[in-house]
């Protein structure tokens, strides 16, 4: 059912300018890895989309994705879990800070998008809840207090949930993990899902929901493909062990509770149907849905979970998005399916055994609430006991009470109310009493068959300590001391802060929709905070907020960047499209209630051009330089400095030379962070998987020394090693600290030596592997404040540094070689070796013809890592062997130099 017209009305309404671009540049593009030149996206797709998940989506592919492969690597969450608790149990060195030094800062008042929920048939007051990436949650007295389940060390993604139903068997749970979005990307799709919800099979509790424990024929065990687990998208259970889920590769069954499955469905092409879904009717019939473009599109059912029947009409869509389905309770032989077709389309289908199909779209709302945003946002569920009473969950909620032919909009965004809905489950005892899962937390209305009041029906949040919050960003007062202010950007909660060092005192919300980059005037005079996705900047000064956004100026990256000159905070710098914009001072803008551009005290730097920004950093120290790094599709990132950017039109410094890390197409750059006492010394931060995440330069950029040391799994960066995502340097004591917030928690160390640089885990027990995005920390008293993907902020004061000596690497008990990195390579390549022991040690090139070209050490070495560079100037491309002679011991890598 088309209605252009509409479609083009809401189009601008959500304001989704970049996502033609974006589907059908990167989806008709290459899936070569990168360089070469001219890779597989349009640069145009990095540009902000107002709530858009293909934007987002691509943002996070940009950033993460393993240069080698374009992709994020398959089941990489439970690969870098594994390797992070191998890390800890190995690590000799003493943590910075207790477990219980650290506190939860909230926000307690407000919960992430929760798509595992469901209530316990022997005891309504038990209540299982889960985010995205938040882990599992369990309430005992129906929604007053929650308790985290999901052990700190464990995957904490979760997005589907089962209860077996079978007499003396309901204490037994399981959940899926793996939040594959966007559905609506086939074609290279695998590269394109949010690494922080990808999941790594299916994890079931024996003792009511207390503990868990993953099922160990759902782990991921090969590093190239999509896992039959990595992405669940539901759970049902049968008889006295059954389990049946969708997951991203089929349907899968299984008798003995997990242990062992059968594949009745499998999907020969599971990127082209990108969405299975599976529901049990009341009679235990067992529907599935396949959307895509395949053979397989349609819907079937099943009784026992083996032979599944199509029964899919005539005139079902060629091609969909996704299905949700919702089986009638009161009537066994009803089904309702809600069918997402594309391009704002949607269909509701009904199907009644002996009656056959019935076309409801008719019925269907069609408005901004109505959007599914690629199929993420669709929910459908029918009213225990009554066949005509229908809930429908996209943006908002909708009801209908005629069976479909009509809905009316029910609940938006409101006081007591969240947008974006996930889940829908009716109590038991009294389907009147209903809860809902969205992108806020969990919600509880008593009767949903009362008329609604302002849009809302009288819901209750049950967000209390339900610390599901998912950050993107934070900043904390950097000019008082003992100040508790902090101010984070969030997923769908927008700007909030909190001035109180109470964890149960709810947070202020400044504005809503996606935050993006925020900071803190020193003595928070004022705060400055943006809107991920529509390039919005504003200004929190005297109880008012202002728009700041600079006028007529185009969209930067998805998630908003600026920075604060540390030398004077008046002054901003705020990156757009392939440009740089300066405000001489931000208090000089006029107050004003809401929106509304302006161009008081903005000018753009006119020699910075060329790039998407993507990082910024800058030091309180002299010289006075604001570094950034830019990103262009055929060129990769480039970093470059401005010496007194403050004034006038600065000519950039390129320092990304052939010694910069990867060079001459480097990874995304996502954080450069400058010492606080020397602008001259800084670290460069890959988030990329498959790359070292680390390198450190003590001289402005012109050497490099790669850091990431035991957080990386290899001396090359490939492997199992997590993504880092912020790097912040803390000085106590007069000696630095160094913070890495990672997509398995926060690791430190007070030593940079070079490959050989041990991290340690901090708060393993507290906040445990949960993915971390941003760090902020206060010089004059060691206050940090740390961002977590999923469970909110937390907060300590880091006073003292360890004072032992351990830590350094245990020495290994054979002479190893690594491979070549970068290999082949145009420029120079590292060969880096272990040392059992201190020795003489001899290293040189040979040419294929085994003559000797160049000697590139002779001498004495001490025992642990060390590496050389072969510097291939002088030689002509071709095959090359560098041998390592170590005593008696010789090792030899090739390489392949290419220019």
């Amino acid at each position: 059912m088309k209605r252009t017209g509409t479609v083009t009305w809401i189009l601008g309404i959500l304001g989704i300018l970049g996502l033609g671009f974006l589907i059908l540049d990167h989806l008709s593009g290459s899936d070569a890895p990168v360089p070469p030149r001219g890779s597989a996206f349009h640069s145009d797709a990095m540009e902000g989309t107002e709530e858009n998940p293909f934007a987002r989506a691509e943002f996070d592919w940009l950033r993460l994705r393993d240069p080698a492969t374009n992709r994020i690597p398959s089941g990489i969450a439970n690969k870098e879990l594994a390797f992070a608790n191998r890390l800890s149990k190995e690590s000799d060195l003493q943590a910075l800070t207790a477990a219980n030094d650290w506190v939860s800062r909230g926000p307690y008042q407000l919960g992430g998008r929760t798509k595992a929920l469901a209530i316990d048939v022997t005891n309504e007051d038990h209540i299982l809840a889960a985010s995205t990436s938040s882990g599992m949650f369990k309430s005992t007295d129906g929604g007053n207090s929650w308790v985290k389940t999901t052990a700190p060390n464990q995957l904490h993604s979760a997005t589907s949930i089962a209860q077996n139903q079978a007499p003396g068997r309901e204490h037994i749970w399981y959940y899926g993990t793996g939040d594959r979005a966007p559905y609506g990307m086939s074609s290279s799709a695998d590269g394109l899902y949010l690494a922080h919800h990808r999941g790594d099979g299916i994890f079931k509790s024996s003792d009511g929901g207390e503990t868990w424990t993953q099922l160990a024929s759902t782990a991921s065990n090969s590093p190239n493909q999509t896992d039959a687990f990595d992405f669940v998208y539901g759970i049902e259970t049968f008889g006295e062990d059954g389990v049946i889920a969708a997951t991203a590769t089929g349907i899968y069954r299984s008798t003995d509770g997990g242990q062992t499955w059968t594949n009745p469905i499998s999907l020969v092409d599971p990127e082209r149907s990108p969405a299975l879904e599976i529901a049990k009717g009341s009679d235990g019939m067992l529907y599935a849905s396949l959307a895509g473009d395949g053979g397989g599109n349609g819907v079937s059912r099943s009784t026992d979970g083996i032979q599944w029947e199509s029964f899919t009409p005539p005139d079902w869509p060629e091609s969909t998005v996704r299905t949700v389905i919702a089986p009638v309770p009161s009537n066994p032989n009803a089904v309702y399916f809600f069918v997402e077709v594309g391009s704002l389309e949607q269909q509701l289908r009904k199907y009644v055994e002996g009656s056959g199909w019935s076309d409801l779209t008719s019925g269907l709302p069609f408005n901004a609430q109505m959007a599914t945003f690629g199929g993420n946002l669709m929910e459908l569920s029918v009213k225990p006991d009554d066949e005509n009473t229908v809930f429908l969950g996209a943006i908002d909620l909708f009801r209908s009470t005629d069976g479909g032919q009509s809905f009316d909009l029910i609940s938006g965004y409101g006081p007591n109310f969240h947008v974006d809905q996930t889940a829908i489950v009716f109590y038991p005892s009294n389907p009147k009493r209903m809860l809902v899962g969205n992108d806020g937390g969990v919600y509880r209305v008593q009767d949903n068959t009362v008329a609604t009041v302002s849009d809302n029906l009288p819901w209750q949040s049950l967000n209390n300590g339900y610390l599901t919050t998912q950050f993107y960003t934070v900043a904390i007062d950097h000019g008082t001391p003992g100040s508790e202010l902090v101010i984070g950007g969030t997923q769908d909660h927008g700007t909030v802060f909190t001035a109180s060092s109470d964890p149960s005192e709810p947070w202020q919300i400044l504005r809503g929709g996606d935050g993006a980059h925020v900071a803190i005037a020193d003595g928070g005079d004022y705060m400055v905070f943006a809107n991920g996705a529509t390039f919005k900047v504003w200004r929190w000064m005297g109880q008012q907020v202002t728009e700041i956004t600079p006028t007529g100026v185009p969209a930067g990256l998805w998630l908003t960047l600026f920075q604060l000159d540390p030398h004077d905070q008046k002054i901003m710098y705020l990156p757009s499209q392939r440009a740089l914009w300066r405000n001489s001072d931000l208090t000089g803008i006029p107050q004003q209630d809401g929106g509304g551009t302006t161009g008081v005290n903005w000018e753009s730097l006119e020699n910075v051009t060329d790039h998407y920004i993507t990082a910024l950093g800058m030091s309180e120290a002299a010289p006075r330089r604001l570094y950034y790094s830019g990103f262009d599709a055929n060129q990769g990132a480039r970093v470059f400095y401005l010496d007194n950017p403050h004034e006038g039109q600065p000519e950039p410094v390129d320092i990304t030379s052939e010694d910069f890390p990867f060079y001459p197409y480097s990874p995304w750059v996502g954080r450069i962070a400058v010492d606080p006492r020397d602008s001259n010394k800084l670290i460069v931060v890959f988030p990329s998987y498959g790359v070292i995440s680390l390198y450190a330069s003590d001289n402005a950029g012109s050497d490099w020394t790669p850091v990431g040391g035991n957080l990386e799994e290899n001396l090359d960066g490939t492997g199992s090693g997590p993504s880092v995502r912020w790097l912040s340097i803390l000085y106590v004591d007069d000696q630095p600290v160094y913070l890495a917030a990672t997509s398995v928690g926060l690791f430190s160390t007070t030593d940079l030596n070079g490959s050989s640089t041990k991290w340690v885990q901090e708060a393993p027990s507290t906040i445990g592997n949960v993915v971390i995005d941003m760090i902020d920390v206060r010089q004059s008293d060691g206050f940090t404040a740390v961002a977590t993907h999923g469970n909110g902020v937390y907060t300590t004061y880091i006073t003292t540094v360890p004072t032992s000596t351990e830590g350094e690497f245990e020495q290994p008990i054979a002479f190893e070689i690594s491979s070549a990195y970068p290999n082949p390579f145009c420029n120079s390549t590292a060969i880096q070796y272990d040392l059992p022991r201190a020795g003489v040690v001899s290293a040189s090139v040979y040419d294929v013809r085994g003559r000797k070209i160049e000697t590139l050490f002779a001498g004495t070495q001490q025992a642990g890592r060390n590496q050389l560079r072969w510097d291939g100037a002088n030689a002509a491309d071709g095959v090359y062997f560098v041998r390592v002679d170590f005593g008696d011991v010789s090792r030899s890598e090739k390489v392949v130099l290419q220019r």
